[in-house]
């Protein structure tokens, strides 16, 4: 039992639950954000493990990016504020202002978009994305 605890400990600093889609499944519609909105870097805010994962598999990280993920509500609504593509790992924050959400559904991880929450953010996704993607 001693074991468990730790690994929990280090589990829930990361932010990580079980209702969140792993680092390792969000690095594919990172990469597909990213490239179709010719974004060089994405922006993890404070959620360490998902950097440290995009950075392992050559994707860059930036703060400054357009492209940002948000952990919390309230990084929802700063990052909203200041013009950028908030991606979430909740659905019921796209009604905060993100732009897109990356959820379980059905055992495998799903985007939703908010459109008017995209265009407000000034980038432009392509069609296919749209349609590969659930509209809210």
């Amino acid at each position: 039992m001693k074991r468990v605890v730790p690994a929990l400990v280090i589990l829930s600093a990361f932010g990580l639950h079980a209702e969140d889609v792993a680092p390792a499944d969000l690095v594919k519609f990172v990469r597909l954000l990213t490239s179709s909105t010719g974004q060089s870097g994405f922006a993890c805010g404070s959620n360490m493990s998902l950097r440290f994962k995009l950075e392992s598999m050559g994707l860059s990280t930036a703060p400054a990016s357009k492209i940002a993920w948000a952990s919390t509500e309230a990084e929802v609504k700063t990052l909203k504020a200041a013009s950028k593509m908030v991606v979430v790992p909740k659905l019921e924050w796209l009604k905060l202002g993100a732009s897109a959400a990356i959820v379980m559904e059905d055992g495998k991880p799903v985007m939703y978009l908010n459109l008017a929450n995209v265009k407000a953010s000034g980038l432009t996704l392509p069609d296919s994305v749209i349609k590969a993607s659930k509209v809210q």
